[in-house]
């Protein structure tokens, strides 16, 4: 639905496109899309969480600039913005699962929690002024990260209850990009890539 891809999620039995025009999904049938005009809370879509419920059925969580769109089975089932939620800030900007949960990322107010009963409710990384850069956000069972604009590192613990900041050591403040893989945590930032230990940040 647009040449700009924001984020990807594998879905059912292919993938979703985030973009600033709605979603597309790709899969056997082709490609097809969901906007505004079929209930999306917002067309700038910036990211994309796949999980499946305990049923089977395929869920969706999409953030965007106006607030989260809850999707069962490629169906919106619910929007979630300030004037009909707990959260903070409409922007979302990233989403990192944990458990049967969804930690949300905001432009603005932190990181907050959606949980399975879909009640977005505050954490400690919850914090006025505090942007958490878009899909700057990833989850390994251990660790929850989240890159900020300007403000270093956001690390949670196991389930995201507990936060702290790290900035030291990084090569700037601006933390743009993460991976983990075999208990390395790769860091990008406005200045370049650094790798901690993941040992070291829990």
């Amino acid at each position: 639905i647009a040449d700009h891809v924001t984020d990807v999620a594998l879905y059912g039995d292919g993938m979703a496109l985030g973009t600033p025009a709605g979603i597309t999904f790709l899969d056997n049938t082709g490609a097809h899309s969901l906007y505004a005009f079929q209930g999306l809370v917002n067309n700038h879509v910036y990211a994309l969480g796949a999980s499946q419920d305990q049923t089977g059925q395929d869920q969706l969580v999409a953030g965007t600039l106006g607030g989260l769109s809850l999707l069962a089975g490629g169906q919106i089932r619910r929007n979630l913005t300030t004037a009909t939620s707990g959260l903070k800030h409409n922007w979302i900007t990233g989403l990192a699962s944990v458990g049967n949960e969804w930690l949300v990322g905001t432009y603005g107010a932190g990181v907050l929690r959606l949980g399975a009963d879909g009640k977005v409710t505050s954490t400690e990384a919850t914090r006025p002024g505090v942007v958490v850069n878009p899909t700057a956000m990833v989850a390994d069972g251990r660790v929850v990260l989240a890159g900020t604009l300007g403000q270093g590192l956001l690390v949670g613990d196991a389930t995201g209850t507990r936060w702290r900041t790290v900035s030291a050591g990084l090569p700037s403040l601006n933390v743009t990009a993460l991976a983990i893989r075999n208990g390395q945590v790769y860091v990008g930032t406005e200045n370049g890539l650094v790798k901690i230990s993941e040992d070291k940040l829990q």
